[in-house]
């Protein structure tokens, strides 16, 4: 009925606006981060550690257990996890002084790369953690993002995030800013929109197949917390 409606139409609003400000918050730690690592070697190295461990444990998390074949993406997360190991090594030898002497057609690739990375490390390892709390302390019946089309969103949403984050911030040449930050909070305005666009995409494209799900599962949508296992 009418009341159906409504819930769907607040469900979709709730997931936009949720993935909205997670999309703005992530562009807003990708633009410091990536601003950071040239300016500080102790920051670099660090963040360089944490990419690492990250990419290792997502790594980890997709693997195939026993008996599980290897699906189409599970491949793709792999393939950007070892892109996500390959950035944190880059950290540890970028450095402002020898950033600022690249021509573009080096320093926008590398900075694609490495926001491409980051964008999707934090993507990953943010919705990993909601589906762990959201199952443990049983809000829901199925983990929030699971099947294959979901994953395959977030993937996506996270690569244009990230590529475009990285993309802007080399090509304003944020990496150079004065000690005002002019180019950096020019830089942060523009991805925080494309981020929030981006992010509440992602979060109605999530719902969306979500429903689908639920309904294709059971015409009655009967769940056991199992699936949460």
């Amino acid at each position: 009925g009418s009341m159906d409606v409504v819930s769907d139409k607040l469900q979709y609003t709730l997931s936009a606006a949720v993935g909205m400000c997670l999309g703005a918050f992530i562009s807003l730690i990708v633009d410091a981060a990536l601003f950071e690592i040239g300016e500080s070697y102790m920051f670099g190295a660090i963040f360089g550690l944490c990419l690492m461990t990250i990419g290792g444990i997502i790594l980890w998390r997709v693997k195939p257990l026993p008996g599980e074949r290897l699906t189409r993406w599970r491949i793709l997360v792999c393939g950007f996890s070892l892109m996500v190991l390959m950035s944190g090594m880059m950290c540890f030898l970028l450095n402002k002084n020898w950033i600022i002497r690249l021509t573009p057609g080096l320093k926008l690739p590398m900075y694609t790369m490495l926001g491409t990375s980051l964008c999707f490390a934090l993507t990953f390892s943010i919705v990993d953690m909601l589906n762990n709390v959201s199952c443990s302390r049983e809000l829901v019946t199925q983990p929030l993002v699971q099947s294959s089309k979901q994953i395959y969103v977030v993937l996506m949403a996270s690569v244009v995030m990230g590529s475009l984050f990285g993309f802007s911030f080399g090509l304003i040449d944020v990496e150079d800013d004065s000690t005002k930050h002019y180019r950096l909070d020019e830089d942060q305005a523009v991805n925080t929109a494309i981020g929030g666009a981006v992010g509440a995409l992602m979060g109605g494209a999530n719902q969306y197949l979500r429903d689908r799900q639920l309904v294709a599962s059971s015409p009655y949508v009967a769940f056991s917390m199992e699936e949460c296992s």
